[in-house]
């Protein structure tokens, strides 16, 4: 067995115990009517956004972060790294895109390091993945752009479900250290908005 292989098969397992444990949750949880917000009110790269709301009682939340990322094409290759993006413990889910493109290779390094390519289709080549082990993770986005392409636009979406208490509150941290400065839009239950994340000074 190569080591490619190895390390897929290595991952399926780790998938496969995650599911296990979260097998009566669903990433696909209905969305539910919410209201919530979040501070710091201007975060900064590296800040916790802590998100707070309410909804029904005792119920699933889905909490969606998405952005979008122009990056520079060199001699047709682009490349796009992300270190120490913290996947936390539960049921989840990850699609990226990578638009004028020719292909798209998912790198993550984990206890060893695992490459998966995607043909493009309609100039757009998408990795999607379910049921992520937690821990941090260190990822690389790269391919082949399109001919005479000088950037790509890559598209990330990470989801995760979360619970509401008895009276329907419900918190959720999230770490903002892999994200670039700009505009992200988080969706919680029903509910979206675009937040504005600053560069340190």
């Amino acid at each position: 067995m190569g080591d490619s292989k190895a390390h897929s098969f290595f991952l399926n397992i780790l998938k496969v115990i995650n599911r296990l444990r979260h097998r009566n949750l669903d990433i696909s949880t209905n969305d539910v009517t919410v209201n919530w917000d979040h501070i710091p009110p201007k975060p900064q790269v590296g800040d916790t956004l802590t998100i707070t709301g309410n909804t029904t009682p005792d119920s699933k939340v889905k909490v969606k972060v998405s952005f979008e990322k122009k990056v520079p094409v060199i001699d047709g290759k682009y490349e796009y790294n992300m270190d120490n993006v913290e996947i936390p413990d539960g049921p989840n889910s990850f699609t990226i895109k990578a638009r004028k493109a020719k292909n798209l290779s998912f790198s993550v390094k984990m206890f060893v390091t695992f490459t998966r390519t995607f043909e493009a289709n309609s100039d757009e080549a998408v990795f999607s993945e379910e049921n992520v082990p937690s821990g941090k993770y260190d990822i690389s986005i790269h391919g082949l752009a399109n001919d005479e392409e000088k950037e790509i636009n890559i598209y990330l979406e990470a989801v995760e479900i979360i619970d509401s208490d008895q009276e329907g509150r419900f918190t959720y941290n999230y770490n903002t250290s892999a994200l670039p400065a700009g505009d992200f839009t988080v969706l919680v239950g029903d509910s979206s908005k675009t937040i504005s994340l600053s560069q340190i000074i």
